[in-house]
Parts: C-alpha cells; sequence; structure tokens
C-alpha cells in the first residue's frame, strides 16, 4: 500500500536559519517590551535548566513528547537571547566623558581627539566624527575618555582621517525625532557609536596623523592614493566603489545612482568580496596536495578577508560576504557539502550577535535581502532558461539584466518603504556595466596596492578604471535625467509585506510540487487579508487628521480628509542651509507612500511659510496651489511661481467668501484676505482657511495679526466657534488678540515655532492671553511634531512618539 503524506519543509537542513530567525524575533521584542534585566535572567535561567534536565532524560530513555518540549525550550531560549544581547546593547554604560556631555548642554569644552570620519551636509558643510581622547570642562576637569562624537567642523581647516585635533568647541544636544516617520538623527549616530556632538568654535591645533599603523591610518592613505589615481569628478566614485567611502558623494550623485539602479554597486558587498575570492579558487588544488594545506588556505583566506574588512572599515556588507566566502571556501577545501541560504543566515546571526542593531540598519536588511531573492529565485529563472541561450556570447549580460530583475523585484517593498522611488532604467545599466566591474575592481584595488609602494604606477595602472568610471557617471547623470528611467511609487499597507515574502515563496518553491500549492495559498490568503484591511479601512476610517509639522520657525500643516485628500497648508521654511520641502515634508510623503498634493495653501509670501514649495514641485505630484494673491518682491516667491509654470501647475488666488471643494464631506471657507489692499504688511493679506467637519471646526490662519482679526471677527462673527486653532505668526504679541479668542473659543491651540528663535516667539503677552482664554495650548518647539484627529464630533490628539 502506498501511503503519500503530506509535504512539510525540511527545516533540520537550514539550522542556521532557524536559529537566526528565533534570534531576530528576540530582538524585535526587545524594542517592543521592556523587561527588567534581574527578570529576563531569571527566565533565561529557568528555561536553561528545564532545557537540560529533559536532555538528560532523553539521554536515558525513549519519549515521543520530550523532544518536541526541548525544541520549543530551545527555540525560546534563542528567541530570549536575542532579547538580552539587544537588552544589554541598549543599556550599555557610555563613559564618564560622554555622559557628563549629554547633561551638560551648550557648555564650553576643549577637546583631543582623532579623526575617524570625513563627511559633508548637502549644504558643503563639513562633519567629523572623532575619537576623543581627551576633554576638559570650562571649569579645569580634565577627562580621559576613549569615545566617538560628531564634531561640526565649519571653518575651512583641511583636515584627513588620522588627523589629530585640538579644539574649543560648544557641546550640542542631539536631537531625537521631531516628525512622525521623519529621520532619526540620534538614532542614526547611536548606530554609530556616538551619542553626542560638539560645535567648533576655536581651533587650537592640527597635527598629521599618527605614524603607527592602524585601520584609521591604512584607510587614510588609501584614500589619498584613489584621490590621486583618478579624475576629481571619478574619484569620490572610486572611493564608495573600492572602499564603501561614501562621505565625499554628493546627495545629488546619490541619487542619480539610486536612478539608475546603481547604487548597489557603491556599496561594498558580496560582489567586491568575491571578486577577491575568486583568484583564491583558482589555487585550492594547489593546497589540496600539501599537508595541511587546507588548513593554511582557510587561513590565508581568513587574513586576506579580515584586511580587506578592515580597510573597509568592517561594514555590515562585507562582513556578511566574508563570512560567507569562507564558509563557501572551507566546504570547498575540505570537500563539505555546503548550503547557501544557510551560509547566509549563519552570517546574519554572526553580525546580529555581534551588533543586533543592525537589524534595523537599511544596509543590513537590503543586503541579506538582494542575497536572499537571488538564491531563492535565480535556480527556478535558470532552470526555465533554454542551455543554449546562457552558453551564448550574450549569455553573459542577459543573466546579469535577469538577476538585476529579480532583484529589484525581491526588494521592491524595501525600496518603496525606504526610498519611495524605484528604477526602470536598472536592467539596462547593470547589463551595460556590471559585467565588467569583475575587470575594474580588481584592477583599480592592484592600482591602490601599487600606489602605496609607487605612486606613478599606481596611477598608470588605474588609468582603465578612470576612464570606465568616467562613462559609467556620464551613464548615471543621463539616466537621472530620464522621466521614464525612474518612478515614484507608494506603500499602502504593512501586509504588504507579508504579500511579498510568501510570492517569493510562491515561485522559490515552483518545482515543488507538493509545496507550491501551500506557498500559493498563503499567498493568495495574504491578499484576501489585505483587501479586509481595505475595506475596513474605508468603512472605518471617516477620520480627518492634521499632522502639524516641526519645521523650526515656520509653518507646514499636512491636512488629510476622511475621502484621503491631502492639503498642505504652507510649505515651512527656507536658508541658504535648506528647505523644509527637503528635509522635513518630502521624507515624510515619501515614508507615507503619499504621491501627490491635492492642493496647497501658501497662506503669504514670506519665506518661512513658503520655503519648501520649489522642492516640493519637483519632487511631487500638486494639483493646485492657491495663494492670497499678494504681489511680493523676492527672488523665492518670484521662483516658486516661474517653477509652478514649468510644472503647469496652477496658481489661483483666493479671497474671503470662496470655498474649496476637495472632499465633499469637508467643507473649507476662505475667511481670508477680503480682496483689498490692507497696508504693505503681506502678514495682514494672509489666507485664513476655516475647515468644517462634522461638529469639529478648524481655523488656519497664517500670520494674520490684529488689523486681519478684526476683519474676519466683524465679517464672520456668528459663524466663528472654533474648536481648534493654528496660532497666528508663531505667538507674536501682534496676533492672537483677546478679543479674537473670546470669540473663537478654541479647546486646542497650536503654535508652530523654533526653539530659542531670533524673535523671542511665544511673546509672553500672547501666552498669557491663550491662557485666560482656557485653551489647551501646545507648541512645537516643546511638543515637536503634533498629530490631531477628529471623527466629526470631537478632536483627539495622537501619540506618534
Amino acid at each position: 500500500m502506498n501511503l503519500e503524506t503530506s509535504y512539510t519543509v525540511p527545516f533540520a537542513q537550514y539550522p542556521a536559519v532557524r536559529l537566526s530567525g528565533l534570534f531576530i524575533c528576540g530582538i524585535l521584542i526587545s524594542h517592543a517590551l521592556s523587561v527588567p534585566l534581574l527578570v529576563s535572567l531569571g527566565v533565561i535561567t529557568i528555561l536553561l535548566f528545564l532545557y537540560v534536565v529533559i536532555e538528560v532524560v532523553l539521554a536515558k530513555k525513549v519519549s515521543l513528547l520530550l523532544p518536541k518540549i526541548a525544541t520549543v525550550l530551545f527555540s525560546l531560549l534563542v528567541i530570549s537571547g536575542g532579547y538580552l544581547r539587544a537588552y544589554l546593547e541598549e543599556s550599555k554604560d557610555l563613559s564618564s566623558a560622554e555622559q557628563l556631555m549629554m547633561v551638560s548642554p551648550w557648555e564650553e569644552i576643549t577637546l583631543k581627539g582623532e579623526v575617524a570620519s570625513i563627511s559633508e551636509t548637502s549644504t558643503g558643510k563639513t562633519r567629523l566624527n572623532v575619537k576623543v581622547d581627551v576633554i576638559t570642562t570650562a571649569s579645569g576637569l580634565e577627562i580621559e575618555n576613549q569615545f566617538n562624537t560628531r564634531l561640526l567642523w565649519d571653518n575651512g581647516e583641511k583636515v584627513e582621517l588620522g588627523s589629530l585635533v585640538h579644539l574649543k568647541g560648544t557641546i550640542i544636544p542631539v536631537g531625537s525625532k521631531r516628525n512622525p516617520l521623519g529621520f532619526d538623527y540620534k538614532k542614526f549616530l547611536a548606530s554609530k557609536d556616538i551619542y553626542t556632538q560638539v560645535r567648533l568654535d576655536s581651533l587650537i591645533g592640527v597635527s598629521p596623523p599618527r605614524s603607527s599603523l592602524t585601520w584609521l591610518t591604512i584607510r587614510g592613505k588609501a584614500l589619498k592614493i584613489i584621490s590621486n589615481n583618478f579624475s576629481e569628478k571619478t574619484a569620490p566614485i572610486a572611493k564608495a566603489l573600492l572602499l564603501g567611502y561614501k562621505n565625499e558623494l554628493e546627495g545629488e550623485t546619490k541619487a542619480a545612482f539610486a536612478r539608475a539602479g546603481l547604487s548597489h554597486i557603491m556599496a561594498v558587498s558580496g560582489l567586491h568580496v568575491g571578486l577577491l575570492v575568486a583568484p583564491f579558487w583558482f589555487v585550492i588544488p594547489y593546497f589540496w596536495t600539501k599537508k595541511y594545506g587546507c588548513q593554511l588556505g582557510i587561513i590565508i583566506l581568513m587574513i586576506i578577508l579580515f584586511l580587506y574588512a578592515g580597510i573597509t572599515g568592517f561594514s555590515a556588507s562585507v562582513l556578511r560576504a566574508s563570512v560567507m566566502a569562507t564558509a563557501l571556501t572551507y566546504g570547498k577545501l575540505f570537500s563539505k557539502r555546503s548550503n547557501s541560504i544557510n551560509l547566509t543566515a549563519a552570517a546574519a546571526f554572526f553580525i546580529l550577535l555581534v551588533s543586533p542593531n543592525q537589524l534595523f540598519e537599511i544596509g543590513f536588511q537590503l543586503s541579506f535581502a538582494a542575497v536572499l531573492i537571488i538564491l531563492l529565485l535565480m535556480p527556478v529563472i535558470q532552470s526555465k532558461l533554454p542551455y543554449w541561450i546562457r552558453v551564448r556570447w550574450y549569455g553573459a549580460p542577459l543573466m546579469v539584466m535577469i538577476v538585476s530583475l529579480v532583484v529589484q523585484f525581491g526588494l521592491y517593498p524595501l525600496q518603496v518603504y525606504y526610498f519611495g522611488e524605484i528604477s526602470l532604467i536598472s536592467p539596462i545599466a547593470n547589463a551595460l556595466f556590471v559585467p565588467f566591474l569583475s575587470l575594474v575592481v580588481p584592477i583599480a584595488l592592484l592600482s591602490v596596492i601599487v600606489g602605496f609602494i609607487i605612486p606613478m604606477a599606481g596611477v598608470i595602472l588605474g588609468y582603465p578604471a578612470n576612464l570606465f568610471l568616467e562613462l559609467l557617471n556620464s551613464f548615471v547623470e543621463i539616466s537621472a535625467t530620464l522621466k521614464w528611467g525612474w518612478m515614484k511609487v507608494g506603500l499602502e499597507s504593512a501586509l504588504f509585506f507579508g504579500f511579498w515574502i510568501a510570492m517569493v515563496l510562491t515561485i522559490s518553491s515552483m518545482r515543488n510540487t507538493k509545496i507550491r500549492w501551500k506557498m500559493l495559498s498563503i499567498t493568495l490568503l495574504m491578499i484576501v487579508f489585505m483587501q479586509i484591511e481595505g475595506i475596513y479601512s474605508k468603512l472605518s476610517d471617516n477620520y480627518l487628521e492634521v499632522l502639524v509639522f516641526d519645521v523650526g520657525q515656520g509653518d507646514a500643516i499636512l491636512v488629510t480628509t476622511p475621502q484621503e485628500k491631502r492639503i498642505l497648508i504652507d510649505a515651512g521654511t527656507w536658508s541658504p542651509n535648506g528647505n523644509s520641502g527637503q528635509q522635513v515634508i518630502i521624507p515624510h510623503l515619501n515614508s507615507a507612500g503619499i504621491t501627490k498634493l491635492d492642493a496647497v495653501v501658501l497662506t503669504h509670501p514670506h519665506a518661512d511659510h513658503i520655503g519648501g514649495i520649489i522642492s516640493l514641485l519637483d519632487a511631487i505630484e500638486i494639483g493646485v496651489i492657491y495663494n492670497s494673491g499678494y504681489q511680493y518682491d523676492s527672488n523665492l516667491y518670484r521662483s516658486y511661481l516661474k517653477k509652478a509654470k514649468e510644472k503647469d501647475v496652477a496658481v489661483k488666488s483666493v479671497k474671503a467668501g470662496d470655498q474649496i471643494n476637495l472632499d465633499p464631506s469637508v467643507l473649507m471657507l476662505v475667511l481670508g484676505p477680503d480682496g483689498t489692499k490692507h497696508g504693505s504688511d503681506p502678514n495682514q493679506h494672509s489666507v485664513v482657511l476655516n475647515i468644517i467637519y462634522g461638529e469639529n471646526e478648524f481655523l488656519f490662519t497664517g500670520d494674520a495679526g490684529e488689523d486681519q482679526e478684526k476683519r474676519i471677527v466683524t465679517r464672520y462673527d456668528d459663524l466663528l466657534d472654533i474648536d481648534f486653532l493654528k496660532v497666528g505668526h508663531h505667538g507674536s504679541r501682534t496676533s492672537s488678540e483677546k478679543f479674537f479668542l473670546e470669540q473663537l473659543t478654541p479647546e486646542i491651540s497650536v503654535v508652530s515655532l523654533a526653539e530659542k528663535n531670533k524673535f523671542r516667539h511665544p511673546h509672553q503677552e500672547t501666552i498669557q492671553r491663550l491662557a485666560k482664554s482656557g485653551t489647551n495650548t501646545y507648541f512645537t518647539s516643546r511638543d515637536k511634531a503634533l498629530v490631531f484627529e477628529s471623527d466629526g464630533n470631537s478632536i483627539t490628539k495622537s501619540d506618534w512618539k
């Protein structure tokens, strides 16, 4: 009798997959829950005790139940281990100097240290990561501690990696995330083991790097040689390509490589490690012929990879690739059977054991996801590709294009989540350039090695690589300008990640008839869940949301209606160092998957209200721009009108009595300006927008002052019964007069302003008037960004932090 049993996944073949998966679960739990250390240690002790007891019992007798219990206990132990490792990483003690700096913001100190990294902001200002040796406080207290700090270096003095700096500076607090979905600068620095930052006030002295050989001095020397061997245009690309040093790449260059689908070659990873290991594999037969040759071979390989990892800064991608390459080579040398998926999981476990926070780094996620996608999908695709195609001259570039498409397909959710756009020209770009990297990278690396000994020989040897990078850079610059080369996309549901994983597993199991139907069922089930979520969202999401961005000394407010129409009221600030569009609004829209603003209302033409509009016009679709019609003499004002015309975005002036129709469930009335001239102050001609949803009424006043407030009260006194007030003019004494607040009676008031601004907003008189009115007042300077939701009956404040 033939009995057909249902197919089960052979988990025993993937011990590292199980181990790393459980360990990752523990790390994730540590970020969701906070359990005292003694409690977690107690739980681990009990689990370990029970596991040992069961294993001892199993050694003496056979049982069907106990092995299953032992497996569960072991799984819980690994999860607990992941939790404990992440907990210890988060709660590790800082040095006494770091603790002192964190509790002493804005104090002056003297600092001595070594330059570990050099980078530039988007505005060209220099930043250094410094390994501090000694700090001296203003009171004369000297503390010798080794720790890292971020140094805001803006005096034009040239330094290099390994330079010794001696300076006076001011401790600048490291701010946490101030806007939902925004960039968490504090967390970013913490991932680099940096918890403090200092602003340079005066430079006492700069000394050349130490004469002793360290990873830092070696890397600094290598970067110098690359600068010497390559042109001014290609040197930053070569540094990123060979050493993973991206600090000299401008933001526009990074974006261009991403839109060309070639940003992966700028991250030193498996490609580079593979090129190092490939020559070694040719001599493996030689090691087989010698006594202890295999042991010697693996030691030599480990030394090579360790040296390369060191010179590239021990990046996660290089460590991952090095661990995999070592394991694969070990299997080849000692004739051991290896599983690439298992090795990838082992590499992940090793890296997370050393640094659990890597799990939340985009480089780690993209690197491992790309490898797993290739390992899972390429065998299926290759099995469908006729052999005669693979062996033809066009077989190699065709496979490169296919791999590029597969990776792009597999990484789609992550790319959308992090970048909000995908490259369409990527397969062509990869087919044209990636095959040549197998020649270019070794030649370029050899030119650097030779440059250590004979500089001129290094220049000559690196000349072909320089020509290749010139061509690559030209292609990337052209590709970034092609409208069809890339597209913006959004991710509407977190369930999409689960659906995508299930779909990838379904495709990877196509050759196994016993499991593919199970995977397909899971995929279809995820589609059903997403549909249910969508239906539920449409039925239950009858909320109007008001997000008051923290843009410093300016205004930017995003209103989302129940039918998901999005209106941006003002576009934040502008300065030579950047604007709110680039730094706050666009990153939020990309992260939220928002690809269109149905309307932008610019209340008046001052730079702290229209500062980000030009960047927004370049980055996202805008339905229409409403403004006050006040003609203003500024370059920024004229530039945004010109840009809107170029982008074919209508600019309409509104006045009191107009109505903006975007969502039938929401009434949007314009209460000002009244269409007549009232002096030369643009503030007194602000667009004042009244949004009514059900029983709730919102009033956005721009920078309307006392005169405009009088006109609004005179004209609309019977209509004004406000629940939510965006306080005018950042809390200035010239706005929010007593008669105005008495007429409005707002329950909630929000003041948008910067901490320690030069205008000394909010003025004391305004604070007192708001307090006497009984309104609940919030300040973006104190409370960061603010999110409010209305169901048409009441307004609630949402906690996004």
